[in-house]
Parts: structure tokens; C-alpha cells; sequence
């Protein structure tokens, strides 16, 4: 590990940091991501949607105690969450998300649009994998990337996994996000499957999604 490197769980005062990761993520190669088509606001109103789901309850994969940070000489530059499966994480996130947006003010006709914009996607979803655990919002930000964090931080989440008892690790990411690809294939993980949409490539440019698998019980 680079001796400037810091690897450690995320903490309530890491909320900005992470909303700025989770939009990073869902962007990915692209300029305007999920978040953005569920938002639908300028960069200011989706971060600060983001940094109150890290801190919202029920607490979700979107909560900062599911996150691990790379700290880069003593900055914060990198993150991703894991979580293990059970018990629908995902459904989770919908009444983390549906307190947001209360919070915010958004009335009944608001988030119903923002449910119909981004159903289509949730569609293209993939069918479960049997995996037990899960890692999403993996992103370096702009200024820390080509140093290697994420290569870090999933051998550390991976490490976690182990150490839970859990045997097979799971990321789904946009079909064409190669500099993805690159990392969880270097970090031992293969692709299990792709699902791909026509809605997905209308609504935001992409085919679908990707599925990466590491079963951790043959290392």
C-alpha cells in the first residue's frame, strides 16, 4: 500500500464527500448519470440530496456506515460501499430516499415523475446472482485518480467480505465503462452476465448494465 494512502471506515462528517462519490459513481464515463435522471436538479441540488440520504434513516447502502474511504496524504479522494444481500438493501435505499425527499419538500407529483423517469431503468436491472455480498458507489475523485485507490479499496472491501463469512462478491456496472471493467477485473473479479435495454441507451446513452462476480471461497 502507497505510504500516503489511509484506508478507513466512513464517519458522519464524511456526508459532503460522499455525496460528491455517489454522483461521481453513477456518472461514471458518462456527464449525466442516475442520480441525475432521480434528481433532476443542478450539481448543488443533487449533492445536497446525496449528503442527507448518507445520513438518512433507515440507514441504507447510501449511509455512510456502509462506505470505506481512501485517504490520499491526508485528503479524502476515494470510497465505495459493501453490503451484504440479505434482507433487500436495495428497498432500503427507496424509504431512505422516499425521508429525503421529504425533508426536501418534494410533493407527491414531484417524486412520482422522478419514479417514472428512472422506472425504465430500474427494468434493465439484472435478475439476482445468488451473491451475499455487494459493492457499489465506487469512485476516485478527479484530482486523486490514476493513483491506484480503487485497486486499494477493493482489495480491502474484499478482505471484508472474507472476514463476514461471505462467499460471493458482486458489482454491476454500465456496459462500457472500461476503466471499471479494468479495476474489478485486476481486483479478481470476472463478468457473470450484462442486461441490455433500449430504454437504457435512450434515456442515458448506455446499453445496460454489467454484472462482475469474485466467488472469495477459492482464494
Amino acid at each position: 500500500m502507497d505510504v500516503d494512502v489511509h484506508i478507513r471506515r466512513a464517519n458522519f462528517g464524511d456526508a459532503a464527500f460522499l455525496a460528491r462519490v455517489m454522483l461521481s459513481a453513477s456518472r461514471a464515463h458518462l456527464k449525466l448519470g442516475l442520480w441525475d435522471l432521480i434528481i433532476e436538479a443542478d450539481e448543488d441540488g443533487c449533492l445536497d440530496y446525496l449528503e442527507r440520504l448518507a445520513v438518512a434513516e433507515p440507514r441504507s447502502l447510501c449511509h455512510y456506515t456502509s462506505f470505506i474511504v481512501a485517504e490520499f496524504a491526508g485528503q479524502r479522494a476515494a470510497a465505495l460501499c459493501g453490503f451484504e444481500t440479505a434482507g433487500n438493501p436495495w428497498g432500503v435505499v427507496g424509504q431512505a430516499m422516499a425521508n429525503v425527499q421529504r425533508d426536501l419538500g418534494w410533493v407527491d407529483a414531484r417524486a412520482a415523475t422522478s419514479y417514472q423517469r428512472v422506472a425504465p431503468v430500474w427494468a434493465c436491472s439484472l435478475p439476482d446472482a445468488g451473491a451475499d455480498f455487494a459493492i457499489e458507489n465506487v469512485a476516485t475523485l478527479p484530482e486523486y485518480r490514476r493513483r491506484g485507490l480503487a485497486d486499494i479499496l477493493l482489495d480491502a472491501i474484499v478482505r471484508d467480505v472474507k472476514r463476514r463469512g461471505c462467499s460471493l462478491a458482486q458489482i454491476t456496472s454500465y456496459i462500457g465503462n472500461q476503466a471499471a471493467q479494468s479495476a474489478y477485473e485486476k481486483a479478481g473479479f470476472e463478468v457473470r452476465d450484462e442486461r441490455r435495454c433500449a430504454d437504457m441507451q435512450r434515456i442515458l446513452g448506455v446499453p445496460g448494465f454489467v454484472r462482475f462476480t469474485r466467488d472469495v471461497k477459492i482464494d
